[in-house]
């Protein structure tokens, strides 16, 4: 294998408790719209002008504004939150896993439905920014996950085939965009994302320790990805 995929959020950064927390919060006290665990579970991976574009069908005379106006103004109260956070949460063993394949030289590309700004802060703060060559968010591609675009064009920047990448993702939609560009996927079982589906994906892990990080960089060093599997 020659490209490792990361999803950011509920990957890196264990930040979904504070999405599903927030979202809800947002959409009741500055909108009057209560949101169901099910709505909130469904837009897990989903781009914020998406998530906005989605529930503006739904309630159309409670959003009459363009999605980019409700993104804007919950990522500005969001960007504010992240900031105060101390420490940053970030997901259990990630660290080890960024800093072994760093030594192994397996090039890492991040690719995350999150906003810029959120990305940069997040990479900033976690000190995870040197291990990327390459950064992707959901405003760079028109449509977001489960649509492959954002996996397939990292695979195009780094000059490889689907089939020599690997995504690690923990949410339904990550892993549909994952098998939809023709990738293997690994399924970071992570219980703070909600309920999200990650049948697809070829291998599902729900911690990082020695061990699976030992069967990671033995699967990475396999020809063939899936008799790994």
């Amino acid at each position: 294998m020659k490209l490792v995929i990361f999803d950011m959020d509920g990957v890196l950064v264990d930040s979904e408790p504070i999405y599903h927390h927030f979202h809800p919060y947002y959409f009741e006290t500055q909108l009057g719209i209560t949101l169901s665990q099910l709505e909130l579970d469904s837009v897990t991976g989903v781009a914020p002008r998406e998530i906005f574009g989605r529930f503006k069908t739904i309630y159309p005379d409670l959003l009459p504004e363009p999605a980019v106006v409700y993104v804007e103004r919950e990522y500005d109260l969001l960007m504010e939150k992240f900031a105060r956070l101390d420490p940053l949460p970030l997901v259990n063993g990630i660290s080890d896993v960024l800093k072994r394949l760093d030594e192994e030289n397996i090039p890492m590309v991040l690719s995350s439905s999150n906003q810029r700004r959120m990305i940069e802060l997040c990479l900033d703060r976690s000190g995870f920014r040197p291990y990327f060559q390459n950064i992707l968010s959901g405003e760079d591609v028109p449509r977001s996950k489960p649509d492959p675009e954002i996996f397939l064009r990292q695979a195009a920047f780094y000059g490889v085939k689907p089939e020599e990448c690997l995504v690690i993702e923990d949410s339904t939609n990550g892993c549909r965009a994952a098998k939809a560009a023709g990738m293997a996927c690994l399924g970071y079982v992570n219980p703070n994302s909600g309920n999200q589906d990650l049948s697809l994906a070829d291998w599902r892990i729900d911690s990082w320790n020695e061990n699976t990080i030992s069967q990671l960089l033995t699967i990475l060093k396999r020809a063939d990805l899936q008799t790994a599997l």
